[in-house]
């Protein structure tokens, strides 16, 4: 196992201890089949997102990403379409990203997963590379923007 930045455990405490789970063990399953890698991570409203990508360029290469919500946990294919979808598990109907939603401990046992991560990886391999290869997992956390709204006052 890949030990997770703590700042990035800091963002996981919002989540239930299942949800948080089930986001430590896909990461670390999306770590293990693309490693390494660049990972950027970034909180919003509704969710944390962790984007994984093989350059530091990681939100124009990204390969796939995890989205943790309230109840379940999703990963997502930035390139979906170009998946071959053999365990028809992949969701979506937009013109690019796919996604498999991961609600339970048993769902991350499935090596249907790291078919798709392998696939993933493989079309990104496919892509001149723009920079230089990580040789170890490089974190990234986007910086904050509630110094920036805290200026203003609620009105409300």
């Amino acid at each position: 196992m890949i030990k997770p930045p703590d700042a990035l455990l800091d963002l996981l405490y919002r989540y239930d201890p299942p949800v948080r789970s089930l986001g430590l063990g896909l990461r670390d399953l999306v770590l293990n089949q693309l490693s390494p890698s660049h990972e950027y991570v970034f909180s919003m409203r509704s969710k944390l997102v962790l984007i994984y990508g093989s350059s530091e360029r990681v939100l124009a290469d990204a390969v796939c990403s995890i989205s943790l919500f309230r109840q379940h946990v999703t990963l997502v294919f930035h390139h979906g379409v170009d998946l071959d979808d053999t365990y028809a598990m992949l969701r979506g109907s937009g013109k690019a990203i796919r996604h498999i939603r991961v609600e339970r401990p048993d769902d991350l046992a499935r090596p249907e997963l790291k078919v798709y991560l392998r696939q993933a990886r493989q079309l990104s391999d496919l892509s001149p590379a723009r920079h230089s290869r990580p040789t170890t997992v490089v974190t990234r956390f986007k910086s904050s923007s509630t110094a920036k709204r805290e200026r203003f006052p609620r009105l409300f």
